[in-house]
């Protein structure tokens, strides 16, 4: 992977986007080696019937559990994460900020030390099965709060990218994604709430032609990285 730098040099937030399925036998190991999830964690994935849904969502919350571990140390190891009325997942104790989204067989997540943050991740391909009318709501919800190239209701894949734009507004707000499109009008049938439509700063993020992904936080450094999950070994992270 690429390594990032020491911790005083590290970007806020931290971005990684991570293979699951290459992944997956490293996380086991690490795991097993040095255990991370917590009891709701592993009872959260016996819940999950489909063994490669499971096996998927394991592998992303082993993944962000050892991310959260690089900035707070073993001490936030298997504690339980609380939920905002949103559902935005936290740690208590004023732990670090993250977020996570996974799509197709890939996740983001995105961490920090004080700085609340939002990730999305969409898989490309993915049909995009709504109304033109839905489409028009949901591209000019995404032009109004983030300041982005123009977008086209008939491209699925603009759809897409307005819609990760939209989920990663929500993620950092912690309001959750229903309120977000309540108050902007896409759904509900009303126009836009007089709400506040800059408060985050929203990028786009490279994460190859397969996906399309969005962060969002107070503010973003200029130049964002974001760093690959390593495939083969942990020891550049741990």
């Amino acid at each position: 992977m690429t390594r990032p730098g020491s911790s005083e040099r590290r970007q806020e937030p931290e971005i990684f986007f991570i293979d699951l399925v290459k992944s997956e036998a490293l996380l086991d190991a690490e795991e097993l080696r040095a255990p991370r999830l917590s009891d709701d964690d592993i009872e959260r994935a016996r819940t999950i019937a489909d063994d490669k849904a499971r096996r998927l969502w394991r592998s992303s919350r082993i993944a962000t559990r050892i991310l959260l571990e690089r900035l707070a140390g073993e001490s936030v190891r298997q504690i339980p994460f609380q939920i905002e009325p949103g559902g935005r997942p936290f740690l208590e104790e004023a732990g670090p900020h993250f977020s996570i989204s996974h799509s197709g067989s890939a996740a983001v997540i995105a961490v920090a030390r004080e700085l609340r943050v939002g990730v999305d991740l969409e898989w490309n391909a993915r049909p995009v099965q709504m109304s033109q009318d839905r489409r028009l709501r949901i591209i000019r919800a995404a032009e109004r709060l983030a300041s982005q190239p123009s977008l086209s209701a008939a491209r699925d894949s603009d759809v897409l990218k307005a819609w990760v734009r939209l989920e990663a507004i929500a993620k950092a707000r912690g309001t959750g994604i229903g309120r977000l499109l309540t108050d902007e009008g896409v759904i509900g049938g009303a126009g836009p709430a007089d709400v506040p439509g800059s408060d985050m700063d929203v990028r786009d993020l490279a994460v190859g032609d397969a996906y399309v992904s969005a962060v969002a936080a107070r503010h973003l450094p200029q130049d964002l990285e974001v760093l690959t999950f390593p495939t083969d070994r942990l020891a550049p992270i741990l």
